[in-house]
């Protein structure tokens, strides 16, 4: 009449043993669905997201490589306005034909030149050096996906060898944060992209080598003065390129190296660019 006392024992034993199974189901479920999702985001254009490869320098490179430009400037020179080209003329044709090639024509010498720039601004804004642009008659811009757009000079101080110029963007790029040169710290990484010899998106890594520097340079109407020292390898054609931080901040703009020295660079610093900006405003 009364039953086995244990049944009802049996009975709840039976009834957490199904309880567990169910909760032990529904984990190892969700350890399914994460593993599977896992190795979803592993994978990511062959490299693994989660990969030591994939360090800060290559994060920041990915993300702001598109808005370092290549810079192809053209300078006319009509020599036969030249006061001595009327009595030394024909010595100076044969001179030019001989040294100057397919560049030079009938008294007219074509320069070609090539650097960097970095978009600043969705509105077409780019900064780059002064002697990169100063005395070009024609400016075009070699966008990231290799689109080529014309330029015009906007802005231009020969003392700081900077420049601000404007092209007419088919596409927005990510917007530029500028690095605050005061927390700038001696010794911490940078990343310099730019053009070097047109071999465009070029990228070097050094360090800040030192903070207020001053340095002569024939580019320069007198000595620049407050830039940023750096060891990335920075070459001919990287002049107006960019100079990053880990954190994704432009640093600054590369604008020269010492030939005679081993890995002697400069950069124009964010603040010079920041004022050089407010004042097309």
């Amino acid at each position: 009449m009364y039953g086995n006392p244990n049944d009802g024992m049996s009975r709840n034993a039976t009834g957490g043993e199904r309880e567990r199974m169910k909760h032990l189901s529904v984990r190892g479920i969700i350890i399914l669905i994460i593993v599977a999702l896992l190795a979803g985001a592993c994978t990511h254009k062959g490299v693994r997201v989660y990969s030591a490869r994939v360090t800060p320098v290559v994060q920041v490179v990915r993300v702001y490589a598109p808005v370092v430009v290549n810079i192809r400037t053209q300078n006319v020179v009509d020599l036969k306005k030249m006061p001595e080209w009327g009595r030394y003329g024909g010595q100076l044709d044969a001179y030019f034909k001989k040294y100057y090639g397919e560049l030079y024509s009938e008294g007219v010498l074509q320069y070609k030149s090539l650097g960097s720039g970095v978009i600043v601004s969705n509105d077409g804004l780019i900064a780059t050096n002064a002697h990169v642009v100063q005395k070009a008659t024609e400016i075009y811009v070699v966008l990231y996906d290799g689109t080529m757009v014309e330029a015009r000079a906007l802005k231009v101080s020969p003392g700081d060898d900077l420049a601000i110029i404007k092209a007419e963007l088919p596409y927005p790029v990510i917007k530029v944060r500028f690095a605050d040169v005061r927390d700038l710290m001696v010794g911490e990484t940078v990343i310099a992209i730019g053009d070097p010899l047109g071999l465009e998106n070029s990228v070097t890594v050094g360090v800040v080598s030192g903070k207020d520097r001053a340095f002569s340079s024939p580019e320069c109407e007198y000595v620049c003065s407050g830039l940023v020292q750096t060891d990335a390898p920075i070459n001919p054609g990287n002049s107006g390129g960019a100079l990053f931080n880990l954190d994704g901040e432009l640093v600054g703009i590369n604008v020269a190296v010492v030939q005679s020295a081993q890995n002697i660079g400069f950069a124009i610093p964010a603040a010079k660019i920041l004022r050089l900006l407010s004042e097309l405003e």
